[in-house]
């Protein structure tokens, strides 16, 4: 009966096992985010293990599964052979999860968010994944992932070692193992409640970074995977037809009264750039509420144009703010973008036709790797006439991993340009300001520094084009692909995150001031084309930033946040809880609810009918 008795406790101490393995990887998060972790007081802290044990016992729980339908055969099958497989499988998982878990703690920082499907479109191009990252610390991933697999082992080989001369079992004992798998159902449902475990439950604080610490980043990640949250899922306020009706009322004589700003030259057609930089933040520009004295030559070239105060990125991706930006589509809530779907990109709003279809010549260059994030297939089906990527720059100017640093990026274009006929469309879209920051050029490696050299090379190029014999007749917008989390840290919860700049400059503009109109990155393309004299497609995403309409909305993997001069505040669909962040107008809060709601339903039925 002992020896017997001896199979039970194997899978008890199992499961026991696994769960402190997971404590131990929350606890190496708090500790790891350390920023985040110092706003939190004890007892909070105290609550995210509290919270976040049911979830963690939960994972733990579908880890001992396997082992115990191996030992259903202890009666049949030597008991040593068992006891190897199940070390093997525990050899493995222990590996895969380390990775896992140390993937999740590194990026927590930058992304704002546990581990999710998100990460998956990365790994399809390991390269660009790894781009992320110096050698230092990668060595120093290596060394933690080794130490801590290497400790879990030992552990594991201590605890179970005396299992292996365990005697072969009665027929009746696989009744054990049965037991064991059946009581398991409990905790991996959370226990015997009505609602099974989910993210609700380790929720317990109004700080967000208190309920992700608190949440078991696998069990999350694989329960999105598992219930095909890859997928765009829909998110449904009211019925379709009066979602419908609320988007058409809000769309309808929408460039009416539209003033004109760009004044062409001898009355040809403007040349185009649109300059998209990778990361640039209102978080570093002073005249719009950032830190002062990072980018002053950005600060410079606001004085010459048209400055568009409130502009808010749709995401935190650079595939959603170019998405956004090319083709006028926001992006979802969720872990993807329309770049990602490329049978749903055939009749997108893409910026580059309406110049083609004006007899414009196209140009896209990128300093980077064109297939990361699917932005080749998102320009290609733009149709650009010319594509240049890191590929058609020289080994000797590839000097950080993303690609090629700013200076010699623009030095090419400033060269290629010249044999560009007139008129052209050109985007530009860099990658300096990109972590880990390794540009040859600046001896510190973060973001600040970072920013002030993106700051000084868009200020030598613009110089540059300036001398150009085309400049008069040329305009020249300056924006973001996307906000940051870093420098001043914010969570993807609040506008600040998605709050970027964007400037209209050149030889056509005539007047400079400062837009106050709340807009998001598909707005260019309505904004954008009305200017230029052409009729822009209805597309009930994007509006004229010169017009009488001031909203913005952005998308992250757990929600979606509004901004209106009334009201502004953030819908965490996962969770289903709304966070205010201002309301000015109580009159006017349910009519603007209800257009917010229909207007992110509208979105998400568009993309499924597509």
């Amino acid at each position: 009966m002992k020896n017997n008795l001896k199979l039970l406790f194997f899978l008890v101490k199992y499961l026991a096992f696994w769960t402190v393995f997971f404590l131990f990887f929350k606890l190496f998060f708090l500790l790891y985010n350390y920023k985040f972790s110092t706003n939190l007081s004890f007892l909070e802290i105290l609550q995210v293990f509290r919270y976040g044990f049911a979830m963690d016992l939960a994972t733990a729980t579908y880890l001992c599964f396997f082992p115990a339908v191996v030992m259903l055969f202890s009666p049949f099958v030597r008991t040593k052979i068992l006891y190897l497989i199940i070390h093997i499988y525990t050899w493995f998982i222990i590996i895969g999860t380390s990775f896992l878990g140390l993937l999740d703690i590194g990026l927590y920082a930058e992304w704002g968010m546990r581990l999710s499907p998100q990460i998956l479109p990365a790994l399809e191009h390991p390269r660009g994944m790894l781009a992320c990252v110096t050698t230092v610390q990668l060595i120093m991933l290596f060394i933690v992932e080794v130490g801590i697999v290497t400790g879990f082992l030992f552990l594991y080989r201590f605890l179970f070692q005396s299992h292996k001369k365990q005697e072969k079992q009665k027929w009746w004992c696989i009744f054990f193992p049965l037991f064991f798998g059946a009581f398991l159902v409990i905790p991996m449902r959370g226990g015997l409640q009505l609602a099974p475990i989910n993210l609700s439950t380790v929720s317990f604080s109004s700080k967000l970074y208190a309920n992700h610490a608190a949440t078991n980043a696998y069990w999350s990640f694989f329960n999105r995977l598992i219930y095909n949250e890859t997928e765009i899922k829909i998110l449904s306020f009211m019925e379709q037809d009066l979602c419908d009706v609320i988007m058409h009322n809000a769309t309808k004589n929408s460039q009416k009264n539209i003033p004109i700003y760009i004044k062409p030259k001898k009355n040809q057609p403007i040349n185009v750039i649109l300059i998209i930089l990778e990361s640039f933040s209102n978080k570093v520009v002073e005249s719009l509420g950032g830190v002062s004295g990072v980018t002053p030559n950005f600060e410079k070239l606001i004085k010459e144009g048209i400055l568009f105060k409130n502009f808010y990125a749709v995401g935190n991706r650079s595939d959603k703010g170019l998405g956004a930006l090319l083709s006028a589509y926001p992006a979802f809530v969720g872990p993807y973008s329309i770049s990602h779907f490329p049978e749903k990109m055939e009749n997108l709003d893409y910026l580059s036709q309406y110049f083609t279809k004006n007899n414009y010549k196209t140009y896209f260059y990128y300093a980077g790797e064109a297939e990361f994030y699917n932005t080749k297939t998102l320009v290609l089906n733009s149709q650009y006439d010319h594509i240049v990527s890191v590929k058609d720059f020289p080994a000797s100017e590839r000097k950080q991993k993303w690609g090629v640093p700013d200076a010699p990026f623009y030095k090419k274009i400033v060269v290629d340009v010249d044999n560009f006929s007139t008129p052209f469309f050109l985007v530009t879209y860099n990658i300096s300001l990109h972590s880990p920051f390794d540009i040859p050029e600046i001896s510190e490696r973060n973001f600040g520094a970072a920013a002030s050299y993106s700051d000084q090379s868009l200020y030598d190029f613009i110089s540059q084009l300036k001398k150009k014999d085309f400049y008069n007749n040329t305009l020249i917008i300056i924006t973001s692909d996307h906000g940051t989390l870093q420098f001043s840290e914010t969570t993807l919860q609040i506008p600040l995150t998605y709050h970027i700049p964007m400037l209209w400059m050149g030889g056509v503009i005539d007047t400079a001031f400062v837009n106050e109109t709340i807009g998001m990155q598909t707005d260019l393309t309505e904004t954008l084309v009305q200017q230029l004299g052409w009729k822009p497609n209805t597309n009930p995403f994007s509006k004229n930033l010169f017009g009488k309409k001031s909203f913005a909305f952005y998308f992250n993997t757990e929600g979606f946040g509004f901004l209106s001069p009334e009201l502004s505040y953030y819908n965490d669909t996962e969770q289903n809880m709304i966070s205010n962040f201002y309301n000015e107008n109580e009159q006017k809060k349910d009519s603007l609810m209800r257009f917010s709601e229909s207007f992110v339903q509208y979105l998400h039925y568009d993309f499924k009918k597509r």
